[in-house]
């Protein structure tokens, strides 16, 4: 699975287009992430984890980019030990350059994993994004995600399709 997002990954940064973010000075950024793994061991049994992550932002042009600052919500379903799901959310702030490359930080107040609960802890996310058409981009994320909860501590780094609206 990572060599697939590795070969998209590439095949974004060879395009010869031009991620233009919007040409307005401020827009509402709708950001979708989506990953799903599933990875086995001789010893284990199979371990499914899937996390849907959404961020509303409002972005504002700064020269050839611009600061965004909004809210962020994951999803997360998993099976590690047995089926769980989860959810938390919080804050972001980041910034996106009109090149495609964005960097986004988020901190999240509430989060709750199964029997985990009163769960808070960062992540910080890294990609690119490459312009569809109109309003619309494509491309991938790294996120590492830091989360504490009442009785464990998760600690994880993943990748994402992500696709993003500008209102």
């Amino acid at each position: 699975m990572m060599r697939g997002f590795a070969f998209v990954f590439l095949f974004f940064i060879s395009l010869d287009s031009f991620a233009a973010l919007s040409p307005r000075m401020y827009s509402v950024i709708l950001q979708g992430a989506a990953t799903a793994r599933l990875t086995s061991a001789p010893s284990k049994n199979s371990i499914y984890s899937s996390k849907a992550d959404f961020n509303l932002m409002y972005f504002g042009r700064i020269g050839s980019g611009g600061p965004t600052l909004g809210f962020h919500y994951v999803a997360e379903s998993r099976n590690d030990v047995e089926y769980q799901t989860g959810k938390s959310y919080g804050l972001s702030l980041g910034y996106y350059w009109n090149s495609g490359w964005l960097i986004l930080g988020h901190y999240d107040f509430f989060a709750e994993l199964g029997p985990l609960t009163d769960g808070h802890g960062p992540q910080i996310d890294f990609g690119y994004l490459e312009h569809l058409g109109g309003h619309f981009h494509i491309g991938l994320q790294v996120s590492h995600r830091a989360m504490n909860y009442d009785t464990a501590r998760i600690q994880e780094t993943y990748p994402s399709l992500t696709l993003m609206h500008l209102f």
